[in-house]
């Protein structure tokens, strides 16, 4: 049977001060001991966070922390449930990475396009090399912005361009 490591829990209701939390938040992070394992082997090459919101009715978000093996699959690596999306949680689920792994100086960084995941782990973990967009962010930006473009052929033609560049990458 794996063994689960609570990292981290801090129930509603409960003072969060010591952490820059609310009594309301609520925060559990958790991670296996084969979790650990991977992100010690590959987590120097990529680190990848994803940010899954409103799983239930009690807004609670999922925060996973993804590394990548040799065969390009992903690997979740650690869990943080949460009402909360802020920069102070996330340097909570980093440290306690930290603590349970050591500093995980990563080549490349991929997230979403909220610059709070890459601020709270540069503060924990240092700088990266390399910061990404997850692909889904990158095409849903551009579309965003290929409506500003208001000639109808032009928005065609740049938007073929940009499909092309992704299909490159």
């Amino acid at each position: 049977m794996e063994k689960i490591v609570l990292f981290f829990f801090k129930e509603q209701g409960q003072s969060g001060n010591d952490y820059g939390l609310k009594d309301e938040d609520f925060v559990l992070i958790i991670m296996t001991d084969f979790q650990k394992e991977m992100i010690t082997k590959y987590g120097k090459d990529k680190i990848c966070i994803d940010g899954t919101h409103g799983l239930n009715s009690y807004d609670f978000n999922l925060y996973s922390v993804l590394v990548v093996d040799e065969h390009k699959n992903g690997i979740p690596v650690a869990f943080c449930f949460s009402n909360k999306s802020s920069e102070d949680v996330f340097r909570i689920y980093f440290s306690a990475i930290k603590n349970a792994v050591g500093i995980i100086e990563t080549t490349t960084f991929m997230t979403d396009d909220a610059p709070a995941f890459y601020n709270a782990w540069s503060y924990v973990m240092g700088t990266v090399k390399n910061v990404l967009l997850c692909a889904w962010h990158v095409t849903r930006n551009w579309h965003q912005n290929l409506n500003k473009i208001k000639n109808p052929e032009k928005r065609k033609i740049v938007n073929k361009a940009l499909k092309a560049v992704k299909e490159e990458l």
